[in-house]
């Protein structure tokens, strides 16, 4: 958990615990597991007990919600990098305690993202209604098989703000296919999704990235009106990286009921809007 972090898609992270399973290939070299390790927690693998925490740390997103609020600009808060909020192992009540958590802070939009999305609708609140207007839900897509099993899955669950993210990218997507619309009218195309985060993978053992694959995502989300937003080429220590001279991160912004979306650049005209 971090008031400041080095993900360049996101201000906060946040863990209501650590410790997951792999389960696909994206999960390979899983920096959070090696972290883990490192720092003496035997908690990946399916019956490894996740490590939770106490009052201290769950009052931590509070704080950055005030600041936010007196600043009178929203924060984004990624939940969570050490773990899978969907994990069927979650420990007990940790979920409920996080959508409390969620509920309290209307200032903070957090970004969930999950390799399980088939668990997602079960593991909603029951005042989810069409999604709470402060909550991201996002799926990873590493591959085309992972891109075709996952969508639309996620693309069945209501939520003001649906995103992808392509890192690690193993492999070229095709994203033109019906699976990812609202209907297949030559009229008015609607994508079930209003972001792509996409980025090569880093570390000893990271697999490389073609470019091209790069290239065509941010090609598609041109034309399909997608924010899209460029992390890193990949490689030992990439850090925050431009694809083609061009630094492209972008950002979904709702309306009101969560139905259209304006793309803001980071260094040009990046909106901000209230609860």
């Amino acid at each position: 958990m971090g008031s400041e972090t080095g993900i360049a898609w996101t201000d906060h992270t946040f863990n209501p615990w650590w410790g997951c399973t792999k389960v696909s290939a994206g999960c390979t070299n899983c920096y959070a597991d090696t972290f883990a390790k490192r720092t003496g927690h035997d908690i990946w693998g399916p019956g490894k007990p996740r490590r939770t925490f106490g009052a201290k740390h769950w009052a931590e997103p509070l704080k950055w919600n005030a600041t936010a609020e007196k600043a009178g600009v929203r924060a984004k808060v990624f939940c969570a990098s050490m773990a899978d909020v969907f994990d069927a192992e979650a420990p007990a009540g940790e979920l409920d305690r996080l959508w409390s958590l969620i509920r309290a802070t209307p200032w903070l939009d957090w970004q969930l993202l999950t390799k399980r999305p088939e668990r997602i609708a079960a593991s909603l609140p029951a005042d989810w209604g069409n999604g709470y207007p402060n909550v991201w839900l996002g799926t990873s897509v590493e591959d085309q098989r992972a891109a075709e099993a996952r969508i639309p899955v996620l693309a069945a669950v209501p939520a003001h703000v649906r995103f992808l993210s392509c890192e690690p990218l193993l492999g070229p997507l095709d994203l033109s296919g019906d699976w990812c619309l609202h209907d297949g009218s030559d009229f008015e195309v609607r994508y079930e999704f209003q972001w792509i985060i996409v980025g090569g993978e880093s570390g000893p053992h990271h697999r490389l990235m073609d470019k091209d694959w790069a290239r065509s995502l941010r090609d598609w989300s041109a034309k399909a009106g997608v924010a899209f937003f460029y992390k890193q080429d990949g490689g030992l220590r990439p850090g925050h990286g431009d694809l083609d001279g061009e630094l492209r991160q972008q950002f979904p912004f709702p309306d009101s009921v969560g139905h259209s979306m304006v793309v803001g650049n980071l260094d040009t005209d990046n909106l901000e809007r209230e609860p």
